[in-house]
């Protein structure tokens, strides 16, 4: 009934998913908590992210791991244009508008990806992509575990951030006390 065997693999999977899940979660979290903004377009920033990724790699052959670097760099600058191009213009200070404007966002980013990269599922080939390490009687594919060590170690850095910097402190400032 009760098999270690099936247990430990089912836990450590779980772990090295729920770690990713977390990450994406804590951005959407310091999102709401710091701009009191739920943002819609969240996910499809996301899902433009991973086919930026993967438009690397087909095109330049740039492995997926050495592509975040410019992805996020390039997100970060997206993120930024919509914030001050769009978002901040259309909401006028008002939760409602800014609900529609993330969410139209997100539809607009859905269907570029559609248009670019078509419904066809895709998948990165890397030649580690196979590769198991053993954990007890448990075998996580390398992918798995190091997406893992990404996620506690953006957590990680992010805590820090907010906790330690000054620019944490002006982050915790403004969720507390935001001017109208």
């Amino acid at each position: 009934m009760f098999d270690l065997s099936i247990v430990v693999p089912s836990v450590l999977n779980g772990l090295t998913t729920g770690a990713v899940y977390a990450l994406i979660a804590l951005g959407l979290t310091l999102i709401y908590g710091v701009l009191h903004i739920i943002n819609f377009a969240h996910g499809a920033s996301l899902m433009l992210a991973l086919y930026a990724v993967y438009w690397l790699r087909a095109q330049f052959g740039i492995d997926p791991y050495l592509a975040l670097p410019l992805v996020v760099a390039g997100m970060f600058a997206l993120g930024y244009v919509l914030q001050r191009g769009i978002i901040n213009r259309a909401s006028h200070g008002k939760d409602e508008n800014i609900l529609l404007v993330t969410l139209g966002l997100s539809i607009v980013m859905e269907n570029l990806a559609l248009l670019f990269f078509r419904s066809d599922t895709r998948t990165i080939d890397t030649p580690y992509t196979l590769t198991t390490l053993q954990i007890g009687p448990a075998f996580i594919a390398l992918p798995k575990l190091i997406a893992f060590g990404g996620a506690l170690a953006g957590a990680a850095v992010l805590l820090w951030i907010v906790k330690a910097t000054d620019l944490g402190r002006a982050i915790r400032a403004v969720a507390k006390e935001k001017q109208g």
